[in-house]
């Protein structure tokens, strides 16, 4: 293909190629001619000075003999004369300098000869100089010198000069008869180039109106957006007519394709998209292996035209353009479809299906628990959040109360999503979750009146959430009618509660892909107070769930520690000696970090460094029951909020019980509680 280039365009390229030298061959002469009129006038120049001051010369010898015989101050002539006398060795010496291989005979000549002439005269200048007082007689020596001596000078300086200027003139003629000549036959290949150019882009012109009709009948045809991107990101100037219809900007012709797109997506598929670009400009990468890359397969567009309208989806598709060559990648043809309607009615169907699941998974999770349960949870959480509610109606108007009221609704609110997650009732856990989104932010600033309308507004959902579950419970409930109950023992409501825990935890590691085991160990016991059994159900789960997130480590950390795969979490509740009940949680996870919750109790603002730095470990320990305090890094749906064990010791109090923690750091964790007979 080169060789066929070069024959059909070579008269075109010799004529380029003469042009090109000439103009060079121009400039160059150019360049080199005008250094050497720079040197003549520079030579012409200094010829001039020495004749000036040659007479500076001896008009100031003249005036310094006046004046010593006048005996006027002299001081200023003989400066004069110093200063003459310099100038004219400085210019002779520059002169001299400028002498080289190619300087005329002549010109060498003439500045030795006023060399030589100047050299006594410059002996009698300086000896003027030098003296404070020169003899009259000395300078009407000098004055007769200098009348003989300047004459001479003056010659040869005008000798010089005339030489200087007719060789100046001799070499600007060459350079005007060697310009016009260059220029002329460049003018000739000019001419030649344009009459050659014209007839061949006429040839093209034809060619070229042809293919664009061609080509616009196709892009007005396609019903895809159709542009090219050339390897520098820049749009092309053919687009389909069917792409201003699609993409919602203006995609003028050499915009940067990334700069429009930018403001329609996120930062992370901004990323995306310049590296899968970047691997398709690469001529060594096939496109059909990364396509699954693309990550503007099916993107959701930012912006709109028109308010009002639903997301915009649009699918890019990206290939390849090779040179005739088909060696390297010149651009690529991106086609652009909406796929809004595609995308929509998919979802409709995900969201039918999820409902559907939700729904069975809701029946399924009611089902397996004892109805009598489920009944007492919904009741309580009912009665619990009609008590948040009256709490909101009748609150102080006072910044205290109102963070009293949020910590006690987060409180009751956690409780109910532990309790719900136990009972894998998930659209009540769920709602749980998103009210606690809402509460948390609320916890850092100072709260006022109108804080607490998003309050009572999710405490409405929540209540949603659990009449949802009394729906079903009731339609259950129809079909049982008729049906005895059975009654259940002290230790079966303890059991059932524990297993109901233990689903639960395991649920909890699975989310944080956690390996767990959970033992069980349950003594027989004859009664259990309501009171108690309120705190095995909402209480433990909080226990558990802080075991699973916080205590036990990911796989790979506890084979580091030299521990199994496997964590272990056992559960104990037992009758002691003198009728005292005691549950404990045991697990040997990581334990807890003191000094990690000493850095978080000052980040998170609980503490100041002073304070942090002034507790004992007892004390900061003892700083994760407290509302807002949590070890973990980041919220989710089973840890971070801070609440917890806020929870757990608020339950504790209320049953009038004790509560031990015991930990060993990289081992174990402990918690104990325990009630007394009196309970």
């Amino acid at each position: 293909m080169t060789s066929s280039f070069f024959n059909k365009y070579k008269f075109l390229i010799a004529a380029i190629g003469l042009f090109f030298v000439l103009s060079v061959g121009i400039f160059s002469l150019n360049y080199v001619l005008s250094f050497q009129l720079a040197e003549d006038g520079g030579k012409i120049n200094d010829s001039g000075r020495l004749r000036g001051f040659t007479q500076q010369n001896a008009k100031a010898i003249l005036s310094l003999y006046q004046e010593l015989s006048q005996s006027a101050p002299i001081q200023t002539s003989q400066a004069q004369i110093e200063e003459s006398a310099a100038a004219i060795q400085a210019t002779l010496a520059r002169s001299r300098g400028r002498v080289g291989p190619d300087t005329p005979k002549e010109e060498i000549e003439l500045l030795e000869k006023f060399a030589k002439v100047w050299a006594p005269m410059d002996e009698l200048s300086q000896g003027l100089v030098r003296s404070e007082a020169p003899e009259l007689a000395a300078a009407e020596a000098a004055q007769n010198r200098s009348n003989a001596t300047n004459v001479r000078l003056l010659q040869i300086a005008d000798d010089l000069t005339a030489h200087l200027e007719s060789a100046a003139l001799a070499r600007a003629n060459r350079l005007k008869l060697t310009q016009a000549m260059a220029i002329t036959a460049a003018s000739v290949i000019f001419l030649f180039i344009v009459v050659y150019a014209l007839r061949s882009l006429s040839r093209s012109d034809r060619k070229a109106e042809l293919a664009q009709r061609e080509t616009s009948q196709i892009l007005a045809t396609v019903r895809e957006g159709l542009f090219l991107v050339d390897n520098a990101y820049c749009v092309g100037s053919q687009r389909s007519n069917q792409l201003d219809a699609v993409f919602p900007r203006p995609l003028p012709a050499n915009a940067k394709f990334l700069e429009v797109l930018e403001p329609l997506v996120s930062s992370e598929t901004m990323e995306s998209v310049s590296n899968y670009m970047g691997l398709l400009f690469n001529k060594r990468v096939k496109p059909g292996l990364i396509a699954a890359l693309n990550p503007l397969k099916r993107v959701e567009i930012a912006d709109r035209r028109e308010p009002g309208q639903f997301s915009l989806f649009l699918s890019f598709g990206f290939t390849p353009v090779m040179d005739d060559a088909g060696t390297t990648v010149n651009a690529l043809l991106v086609s652009v479809v909406d796929v809004s309607q595609e995308v929509y009615l998919e979802r409709e169907l995900e969201s039918a299906e999820a409902r559907a699941q939700s729904e069975m998974a809701l029946l399924l999770g009611v089902l397996e628990n004892d109805p009598a349960i489920v009944g007492e949870f919904l009741v309580e959480a009912g009665q619990k959040i009609d008590a948040l509610n009256d709490m909101l109606r009748h609150v102080d108007p006072t910044v205290t109360s109102y963070a009293q009221v949020l910590n006690d609704v987060f409180r009751t609110i956690h409780s109910i999503k532990g309790e719900a997650s136990a009972l894998s009732l998930g659209p009540v856990s769920e709602e749980a979750h998103r009210f606690e989104d809402i509460l948390t932010p609320l916890r850092r600033k100072a709260l006022a009146g109108e804080d607490l309308i998003p309050v009572a507004t999710s405490l409405g959902s929540m209540q949603q959430a659990v009449l949802k579950v009394r729906r079903i419970t009731d339609r259950i409930s129809t079909y049982a009618a008729g049906q005895e109950a059975v009654p259940h023992t002290a230790d079966e409501d303890v059991q059932h509660t524990v297993q109901r825990i233990q689903r639960l935890a395991l649920a909890v590691a699975a989310d944080l892909n956690k390996s767990v085991r959970v033992e069980t160990s349950l003594g027989h016991v004859d009664e259990v107070p309501d009171s108690i059994q309120r705190l095995l159900r909402e209480g433990l789960p909080q226990l558990v769930r802080n075991a699973v997130v916080h205590g036990i480590e990911p796989a790979n950390e506890r084979t580091t520690s030299g521990k199994g795969v496997e964590g272990t979490i056992r559960i104990e509740f037992k009758k002691l000696e003198g009728g005292a009940l005691e549950l404990s949680v045991n697990d040997d996870g990581r334990g807890i970090d003191v000094m990690k919750l000493r850095a978080k109790l000052v980040s998170s603002g609980q503490r100041s460094a002073q304070q942090a730095a002034a507790m004992t470990d007892r004390e900061v320990v003892s700083t994760i029951f407290e509302p807002g305090v949590s070890t973990a890094d980041e919220v989710d749906a089973h840890a971070g909020r801070g609440v917890g064990l806020d929870v757990l010791l608020n339950l504790v109090r209320s049953t009038g019980a004790r509560l031990r923690v015991a930990s060993t750091p990289l081992k174990s964790t402990r918690f104990t509680i325990q009630w007394s007979p009196a309970v």
